[in-house]
């Protein structure tokens, strides 16, 4: 795993995600789903368009916690809108 710097790119979290990450993080803890493919589920769920719901899925697993608790999260800048 890479270390990340404090000078790399933090923000808050926005509704839309928390939503999402806690989505995904249920489904990962109470399924055995394939949590690569999910962005579709993602998609259709939250009415989002398909790149927007793989987005939040790669931002998801960048940031994954085992306690679920997202106050903050990392955004590589390839990811950023």
């Amino acid at each position: 795993m890479c270390q990340r710097t404090e000078n790399e790119n933090y923000r808050p979290i926005t509704s839309l995600e928390c939503r999402v990450f806690i989505y995904l993080h249920m489904l990962s803890k109470y399924t055995k789903e394939d949590m690569f493919g999910m962005a579709p589920a993602v998609a259709n769920l939250f009415m989002l368009p398909l790149d927007k719901a793989e987005n939040l899925l790669v931002q998801w697993l960048i940031n994954f916690r085992e306690d679920g608790q997202y106050a903050s999260v990392y955004v590589p800048k390839s990811l950023e809108l």
